[in-house]
């Protein structure tokens, strides 16, 4: 039977995964700047912004982390958790609003862009504001799990099979990734194979992205 981790354990790896998202989602964000300076291609410019929030919303965990995993309150009378809250709209708002990206990315020709960008950022914060609200992430993972679902099925149905295996499935990677993310977030921790697959995977898959862009720049 595989052993249960402790809490340090469990922390460092928590740091290491989101580690390696961060510096992944920028290094996309970034990569792809020369490209969208030629081109100003709007369908571009949504997928850097997904990678750009999603990266913020990375680090805001990762601070959440640090924060919720801190003995402050060892040497002082507020609790550390106490301040939680305060991550919970810019977790919610960045997260939420990179998954609208990913969605734009591929109906942008559809819709008028502008509304598009009112409607996402307005739901990106009614979403976090819910959350804070309610005291419960369960509302916000729902919400953007249902968001993934639709990014995979928009990224198949949209998708010709001569081209499946071009940007369309980078698009369904990121939501892949995405939905491990909400599960590594939502799961109960406490063995090592659970607490280690998912990030594993998710920075296997965020890698295989980034060696796309890297190959589609080129």
């Amino acid at each position: 039977m595989i052993p249960p981790i402790g809490p340090f354990d469990d922390f460092v790896i928590d740091l290491a995964f989101t580690l390696a998202a961060i510096v992944l989602c920028f290094l996309v964000y970034f990569k792809t700047r020369e490209v969208y300076s030629l081109t100003k291609h709007r369908g571009i410019s949504y997928f850097r912004g997904a990678f750009f929030f999603l990266g913020l919303s990375y680090l805001f965990r990762f601070l959440f982390s640090i924060l919720a995993f801190s003995r402050i309150d060892q040497v002082m009378t507020t609790d550390p958790r106490l301040f939680a809250p305060l991550f919970i709209i810019p977790l919610g708002y960045f997260s939420t609003i990179g998954i609208l990206y990913l969605i734009f990315t591929m109906v942008w020709k559809r819709f008028d862009n502008k509304w598009l960008m009112i409607l996402g950022h307005g739901l990106a914060v009614l979403l976090s504001i819910g959350s804070f609200i309610t005291h419960s992430h369960i509302f916000l993972l729902l919400a953007q799990s249902i968001m993934l679902f639709i990014a995979i099925i928009l990224g198949i149905t949209m998708s010709t099979k001569k081209h499946f295996t071009g940007m369309r499935l980078l698009y369904i990677l990121i939501s892949i990734v995405w939905l491990l993310n909400l599960f590594v977030t939502d799961r109960r921790r406490g063995f090592l194979l659970e607490d280690i697959l998912s990030p594993i995977i998710s920075i296997c898959l965020l890698a295989i992205i980034y060696y796309k862009i890297l190959k589609w720049v080129k």
